[in-house]
């Protein structure tokens, strides 16, 4: 670690209002190369910028996955997907489809479970795109892994085993209450889905009529308070909630969907 006055950087940064100062301090004093670059670190923590964007990557699933201003930053949160993919899905998938990959976090840390499987991810953003296509390229499974440029509405045409989904589900005036870390830093077209946040959930459960293979599931992605709403949303098209899934906070977190079997 260089050799700088973490007492003094973890002033700066508690006057900023970041919660745990001195431990940010540290993380950005061992990856800095020199003292010049790490009071370029502070000066850009002092305005809220997420420490994993200053890095430019971030851990998820013991992965470290490549992140810029283009892409949500992966959370903790979201492993419980992962977590409920991997309980749920047996045999294995052999196809999936990633809708608003992001980072590719999601896809690419199920393809690295799966060796077997292949997956395609979706994003509206080019610039996401290319991050996801970097980062399963860093993984190793950019030859199983396939990047489209598209929206929620219009997917590939295929039926696959597997959809998973961590779509946008804040109501876009919640948006503006969230911490300037997330507000001001963060796509606001990953985070804002209209006024009450479900309205990506239901474009999904639309299109989910010409995505799903028979006995196939979706797991897509909430808010902790969305659980009850966006199971209506998914009922409404017919769909079946198997079940809602809770992160390790006891919040509701990742809805399981599946076709009724008296449908297919």
């Amino acid at each position: 670690m260089i050799d700088v006055d973490l007492r003094a950087a973890a002033a700066r940064l508690a006057a900023a209002g970041i919660d745990e100062p001195m431990r940010e301090v540290r993380i950005l004093a061992r990856e800095a190369s020199d003292v010049a670059s790490f009071d370029a670190y502070i000066a850009r923590r002092e305005q809220r910028e997420p420490v994993a964007y200053i890095l430019g990557r971030k851990e998820f699933w013991s992965l470290d996955f490549e992140v810029t201003s283009a892409v949500l930053i992966p959370r903790p949160d979201s492993e419980t997907l992962i977590e409920t993919a991997l309980k749920e899905c047996k045999p294995h998938p052999a196809r999936i489809l990633d809708l608003g990959t992001g980072s590719g976090c999601l896809l690419i840390t199920l393809l690295r479970e799966w060796p077997q499987a292949t997956g395609i991810g979706i994003d509206i953003s080019p610039e996401a795109l290319a991050v996801a296509a970097r980062n399963a390229t860093h993984h190793g499974v950019e030859a199983r892994t396939q990047f489209v440029h598209t929206d929620f509405a219009h997917p590939p045409r295929e039926r696959f085993d597997l959809v998973i989904a961590n779509p946008p589900y804040i109501a876009d005036s919640v948006v503006e209450t969230l911490d300037p870390d997330v507000k001001n830093f963060e796509p606001r077209l990953a985070l804002s889905a209209g006024r009450d946040g479900l309205d990506s959930i239901a474009v999904i459960a639309r299109a989910l009529h010409d995505l799903l293979k028979p006995h196939a599931r979706a797991l897509i992605e909430i808010g902790h308070d969305q659980g009850e709403t966006a199971a209506k949303a998914l009922r409404n098209e017919g769909l079946t909630v198997h079940r809602v899934v809770k992160d390790l906070g006891g919040h509701d977190r990742v809805i399981v969907a599946m076709w009724p079997q008296e449908a297919r």
